[in-house]
């Protein structure tokens, strides 16, 4: 349960991100110089090295531990960038290093990043279930769908942070709806999630609030700051954007 107490009002789920106010280093070429992508990207992989390449309109984009030792070579130059100047690229690297804290933690990940494209958006899940059902022994995961992005009538980065759920058998195979039902076990999840209320079938009315202080809050003064792929640190203000009526 969260310790914030946030004031009378209405909240989104959307949690603002404070960017580091100094430069970071990325690698920087065109993209009428670069080489195929996925041919870079599997070739960052087979070297297992801690590198991220990312294009955005006329440009491709390098960082990581690694980033200047494999990119060089390749044609990126070194280059000093604030991430505000940026926000598809800075929305990436908060993403990546709010991933990478969480896995160090112990969480594990469902939904990755994309490559390309501009949904930075992925799937964390806690290391323990939060229960298992009696019907079908069904282990219930809590979890995070994170999404970051930047928004203009704020002026400022911000992460979208929802509640989600999974699903696995007694032998770790994840599980879908119509495998839950033909089990009995999708309403005792529902319980479980508390969706659901104890022993009934009824809608818990008070999920919304049960999420933002259990869930939501608590993962924002978790993730309070941590460490971005291309240097720097970030924070993730506690308190989520108010809507303004």
């Amino acid at each position: 349960m969260s310790q914030v107490q946030l004031q009378p009002g209405i909240y989104t789920n959307i949690f603002p991100v404070i960017l580091p106010d100094e430069p970071v280093q990325v690698m920087v070429t065109s993209r009428a110089k670069a080489v195929d992508l996925r041919s870079l990207r599997n070739e960052i992989d087979s070297a297992q090295a801690q590198v991220s390449v990312y294009a955005h309109n006329d440009r491709v984009y390098g960082y990581g531990q690694e980033s200047v030792t494999f990119l060089l070579a390749r044609g990126f130059e070194k280059s000093q960038m604030l991430l505000k100047d940026t926000p598809v690229l800075a929305a990436r690297v908060v993403l990546e290093g709010l991933i990478a804290s969480a896995l160090s933690k112990g969480f594990w990940q469902r939904r990755k990043i994309s490559p390309k494209g501009f949904d930075a958006r992925a799937e964390i899940f806690q290391l323990s279930p939060k229960g298992i059902t009696t019907q079908g022994k069904v282990k219930v995961f809590a979890g995070y769908d994170l999404r970051c992005a930047y928004y203009p009538a704020v002026e400022s980065l911000g992460l979208v942070v929802d509640a989600t759920w999974a699903y696995q058998d007694e032998n770790g195979t994840p599980l879908n709806m119509p495998q839950m039902r033909a089990r009995n076990a999708l309403n005792e999840a529902l319980v479980v999630q508390e969706e659901f209320l104890r022993g009934t079938t009824r809608f818990n009315l008070q999920i919304s609030q049960i999420r933002m202080h259990s869930y939501l809050l608590p993962f924002a003064q978790e993730f309070h700051t941590f460490l971005l792929p291309c240097g720097g640190q970030a924070q993730l203000e506690s308190v989520p954007f108010p809507v303004i009526l």
